[in-house]
């Protein structure tokens, strides 16, 4: 065998034919959020993302492909390379570049389109056997192959027309039955379309996104590429690989690189392994775990927040393996068991974190970030768990993380650059002797929409504006109001649990039958156009009335905590059975609320004001905010 790594540039630009053998499965790449094209676009994208931000393109790894070449190959054909694993990836990157043809054509950037095409074709030749078969640079499997010699060859229109049983009517596909290797194409030229469209409303012209997605795939993603000898037996080395074994994890490249190291310095890779790594490979890191799209080992998860934890940078998925090699050179260690033994010091803080033990700070916030299915900033709450500091400043940056995203939450404000800001927070403690007054100054310099700390007044004036129901969902409502119900609490309040109630909502969703409007009485439907549509007169002052209703129903003040049955049983019922019902209720929550003749708009508004008070109170974030 001989092994290489290499640009994707310098793989795909070869006068080459890929071959698929008989033997490979088909073409099994899946569009689902955690599965392998998603993935793959995100990193596309960041990789664009950086070229556009007139960064250094980062590296990125994408994995290996094994071929064979027969040595007998007549003089001035294509150079035939049959893969022996690599078929997904190989394939993958031909519609990656197919799509991005689809867009240059779409908005008008012939160069860019002829350019793909010299990745994608092979120009013919006279010294080609068979032209027109030696043309394209893959050759895909039989069941495949209808389907890529089409998005090799033609517009997504006339692919469409094409395959039209796999399309609906408006053009749009049907994912649930198109072939995974056209759902795959799909998905990628739909992506990168939105994705310049995206960048056209920030100013970007089309032909420097398509020039930065180009630039980023073929000269950042690396792959190594492995070429069997004559002796190696492919089919058999195919079965191997595909068969019972494992895919090679981030883990697994960072295993072989620490232990390659500890032999070149003498160290006792053995004695290293027993007293220390050991303690990685237990059934609780191997463990499979979801940590926003991507499913990953836990202790693939542990290196990538303490990369960011230590480096202050931000550390993409493709990235980690690489990433690990470049800090732990730049580091220098003194010895790889110190390596290992600083790995391990954040293996005791990540493991608390993912056991959401209340007993601990790390356990509570590890319990809010599971709510709320965030880790971005578990690197920060690392770096606080691992470095001298004393406990209050420690559970004080905890306390402030929760703070700085529920506050951003409760007034609909995007996640999007949590990744940016979490490494610059860490960057902001590294070097104070007070990390947590550092960390509150750096928050509080903070401007931009998508980083800002909201205020009081931010909280008082969404709580009537947000559709609270609709952008948190029921467990962050659940976690909230919870909390809100805790701290209202007095002395003279029965300690009963609430870990197990329901979000309710006062006026219900489906009111129109039981909650006359205040001035128009009985609406005929909740929603206007299906009132008119059902042949009802609406007068204009009824239909003012109903859009308030709707848009008050899901907000803040209108909803509360009652135990499933509860809330189950009071349904769509009116007010007075709902009032009698919540009247039972020992929460400090639901204490007022019956107090009240009837329920409506203004009680809802008032009471989401006192709400977003009190959330103010549980949440403080910075002291002047």
């Amino acid at each position: 065998m001989h092994a290489k790594d290499w640009k994707l540039n310098d793989v795909l630009q070869e006068r080459q034919q890929w071959v698929i053998p008989v033997y490979q499965r088909h073409y099994a790449w899946e569009i689902r959020d955690d599965k392998q094209i998603p993935t793959l676009w995100d990193d596309l994208r960041e990789r664009a993302e950086e070229k556009l931000d007139g960064q250094d393109i980062k590296p990125h790894f994408v994995g290996a492909i094994i071929y064979s070449q027969p040595n007998d190959q007549p003089f001035g054909t294509v150079n035939k390379r049959f893969l022996v694993d690599g078929q997904q990836r190989i394939t993958t990157f031909n519609l990656v570049l197919c799509a991005l043809r689809e867009n240059a054509r779409a908005v008008g950037c012939q160069q860019i389109s002829n350019a793909v095409d010299e990745y994608l074709f092979n120009a013919k030749s006279g010294g080609m056997a068979d032209p027109e078969k030696e043309q394209f640079k893959l050759w895909s499997s039989s069941f495949d192959r209808p389907y890529f010699l089409e998005i090799a060859t033609k517009t997504a229109d006339e692919i469409r027309a094409h395959f039209s049983q796999y399309f609906y009517k408006n053009g749009g596909i049907v994912w649930g039955s198109a072939p995974k290797l056209l759902a795959a194409y799909w998905y990628l030229q739909e992506a990168i379309a939105k994705y310049i469209d995206e960048k056209k409303s920030e100013g970007v012209e089309a032909a420097q996104v398509l020039d930065a997605l180009l630039s980023g795939f073929l000269y950042a993603f690396q792959i190594v590429v492995v070429q069997l000898g004559k002796d190696d037996d492919a089919q058999t080395i195919f079965a191997s690989l595909n068969g019972n074994a494992e895919p090679l994890t981030a883990f697994d490249l960072i295993r072989n690189d620490v232990f390659h190291r500890a032999r070149l310095k003498f160290e006792d890779d053995d004695a290293l392994y027993e007293k220390h790594w050991s303690k990685l490979e237990t059934d609780f890191w191997k463990l499979e775990v979801k940590q926003g799209r991507l499913k990953r080992p836990r202790v693939d998860h542990l290196i990538a927040h303490s990369l960011v934890a230590e480096s202050g940078d931000e550390i993409h998925a493709g990235q980690v393996a690489n990433a690990y090699k470049a800090f732990s050179a730049k580091k220098q260690f003194p010895s790889v068991e110190a390596e290992i033994e600083g790995l391990l010091h954040y293996a005791h803080a990540y493991r608390q974190i993912e056991e959401c033990d209340q007993s601990t700070p790390l356990g509570r916030y590890g319990n809010f970030s599971k709510v709320w299915d965030t880790s971005t900033f578990h690197p920060v709450a690392l770096w606080a768990a691992a470095h001298s500091i004393p406990d209050e400043a420690r559970n004080g940056i905890l306390k402030l993380i929760e703070d700085y995203v529920v506050r951003r939450d409760l007034i609909g404000e995007s996640n999007k650059n949590y990744n940016k800001v979490a490494p610059n927070m860490i960057e902001a403690m590294r070097e104070s002797a007070d990390p947590l007054a550092a960390l509150q100054a750096h928050i509080g310099s903070l401007t931009a929409p998508t980083s800002r700390m909201p205020v009081h007044a931010d909280l008082l004036d969404s709580a009537n504006k947000l559709n609270a129901y609709g952008s948190l969902g029921s467990k962050k409502l659940r976690y909230i109001l919870t909390r809100i119900e805790k701290d209202s609490r007095t002395h003279l309040d029965e300690n009963i649990p609430i870990e197990n109630l329901s979000v309710e909502h006062i006026l219900p969703d489906r009111w129109a039958q039981n909650w006359p409007l205040p001035n128009s009485g009985a609406a005929p439907h909740e929603n206007y156009f299906s009132a008119i549509d059902g042949g009802n007169p609406v007068s204009a002052e009824m239909r003012e009335e109903m859009e308030i209703r709707e848009r008050a129903k899901n907000t803040l003040g209108n909803l509360t905590l009652l135990t499933p049955p509860a809330n189950s049983q009071n349904g769509n019922e009116g007010w007075p059975f709902k009032r009698e019902r919540i009247a039972k209720s020992l929460l400090a929550l639901n204490r007022n609320i019956a107090e009240n003749d009837e329920w409506d708009e203004k009680l809802i508004r008032d009471r989401g004001e006192q709400l977003a008070d009190a959330a103010h109170k549980v949440w403080p974030g910075l002291v002047s905010a």
